[in-house]
């Protein structure tokens, strides 16, 4: 449920607090934190407010000692837009509200205070609502009476964030990952239909747009490196160094394959495979190179390609989405280099990739006997042909995205944009924005900010296990501090600058 309206920060501790909290949740706003304050009456603490926090995910704190860090902890984690107080006996701390654009919201009532002429909403000291309400009678149970103080306390609220943001209403700056509309296939055509005509031509297209000597279209990226791992030797044993930022389907036919990847640590800059790194993890018992083009970003290709003749290693590039992507001169996947492009396609509502293999000569030799079964069908191979005719304008696009990004993020010491290498030309299939640690905020906090406002935005999710990350420290960190922005073709610029204007607010504040 994407839920709308100010950030609130819930103070309390009663059982007031709790029928807040519940009616909160239940229309849709976005409860950022609850802090714990007990009251001084009967109907202390209630512990089932902590259940229902744990529920809905909301990060709680004692209000026992309200102090420097839980002050700390709300400017740099929970960032309140609107603070809520309910059923305290006491003043709260300025600190508290100080820090929120609406302020303190606190309420107020006739079992508090006999003077109260029922329930009273005051935001920043002043009457915001009131709700008439009179106390026990004496022929009134004071359960009921204090049932009639809660259900007034509720509506006061509601009334109150009414006038704020409308419950239900959808957030105001929505802001989608991606609108484009990926080829769709029928259920079967994916891995039913037959290769043809079409099939042939995409290839021979392909194959002049890269440069390559050979390329065929099969029906998956996975399919694609198990066939190249089969005709490599790359199996039963044999060592494969990989890089720590690496496809699902790279890494998953090398361990299917029996292989055992030996993983690397990234650039730091360019988060592809670490030139120098790899070369100290060669050994004689090495076979094989993985390289990943990550996010578009070419890698080192001159200094891998050395290092492979000079230890006669057979590498493979992830080319991932990396189809239009230039080092130098030359396009990647251009002949005598290997590399397998992912092309995204839907299927039955699914993600069907499918892949262009850019092979040289003598390979292609080898691995088209073996490819028959694998061949995309006519269908698939239209719609992928289509993807292939439109890239170069579609990149052109990405870049100048990313160049509206750069432009505005690298004025910050909080953010760590991605490199440019003057050798290299990046298609940008995502846009990673590292968060550094002279941010009001993490990564994760941060994702989580914008999508509470309706703006998509992604984690780096890598296919290595935590074991694995554990050596290699600029992976860990990449994927720690990395969000992945909106970036492709259909990003509005209108929301880019809602979106750029969100994270400055609260990144830097």
């Amino acid at each position: 449920m994407t839920r709308s309206g100010p950030r609130i920060l819930l103070v309390g501790g009663t059982y007031r607090a709790l029928c807040v909290l519940e009616r909160l949740l239940e229309r849709g706003s976005r409860v950022a934190a609850f802090i714990g304050v007990e009251g001084g009456g009967e109907r202390d603490f209630c512990p089932e407010i902590l259940e229902v926090c744990d529920r809905a995910s909301i990060p709680a704190r004692s209000g026992h000692k309200l102090g420097e860090e839980i002050v700390r902890w709300l400017e740099d984690r929970i960032r309140p837009e609107l603070a809520i107080a309910v059923g305290l006996h006491g003043e709260v701390p300025v600190a508290i509200g100080g820090n929120c654009r609406l302020g303190l919201a606190q309420v107020s009532d006739v079992l508090q205070d006999p003077r109260c002429p029922g329930v009273v909403l005051r935001q920043r000291g002043k009457k915001a609502r009131e709700i008439p309400v009179t106390g026990a009678t004496a022929h009134e149970e004071a359960a009921d009476a204090y049932m009639r103080v809660i259900d007034a306390t509720v509506d006061a609220i509601d009334d109150f964030l009414d006038g704020i943001a409308p419950r239900g209403a959808e957030p105001s700056q929505t802001v989608p990952f991606s609108t484009r509309e990926l080829p769709v296939l029928g259920a079967q055509e994916i891995r039913h239909d037959a290769p043809g005509s079409r099939t042939a031509a995409l290839e021979e297209t392909a194959a002049e747009y890269l440069g390559a000597d050979r390329v065929l279209a099969l029906r998956s990226p996975h399919d694609a490196f198990a066939l190249l791992y089969d005709a490599l030797g790359l199996r039963d044993g044999a060592e494969v160094i990989c890089p720590g930022v690496i496809s699902a389907a790279a890494l998953g036919a090398l361990t299917e394959a029996g292989a055992e990847p030996s993983f690397c640590d990234v650039d730091p800059e360019r988060l592809t495979l670490h030139t120098g790194r790899a070369a100290e993890l060669v050994r004689r018992t090495t076979r094989g190179l993985v390289v990943s083009h990550a996010l578009g970003q070419p890698a080192e290709l001159d200094v891998l390609y050395g290092m492979a003749q000079e230890h006669g290693l057979e590498l493979i590039e992830d080319a991932g989405e990396s189809l239009g992507a230039r080092l130098g001169d030359s396009r990647i996947g251009r002949s005598p280099c290997t590399s397998v492009f992912r092309v995204p396609l839907l299927c039955a509502g699914q993600r069907a990739d499918a892949a262009l293999v850019a092979l040289p000569a003598a390979l292609a030799e080898r691995v088209e006997p073996r490819a028959k079964e694998l061949r995309l069908g006519e269908a698939p191979a239209a719609l992928v042909r289509g993807e292939l005719d439109s890239i170069d304008e579609r990149v052109a696009t990405r870049r100048r995205n990313a160049s509206r990004y750069g432009a505005e993020l690298a004025r910050y010491d909080a953010f760590r944009i991605p490199a440019t290498p003057r050798d290299a030309i990046s298609t940008y299939a995502g846009f990673l924005l590292r968060i550094t640690r002279y941010a009001r905020t993490t990564a994760d906090d941060l994702h989580k900010l914008l999508a509470e406002t309706g703006m998509e935005t992604r984690r780096l999710a890598l296919p290595v296990r935590e074991r694995d990350l554990a050596g290699l420290p600029a992976t860990e960190s990449t994927r720690a501090s990395g969000l992945l922005l909106p970036i492709d073709e259909s990003l509005d610029p209108a929301h880019q600058e809602r979106l750029l204007d969100a994270i400055f607010g609260y990144a830097i504040g």
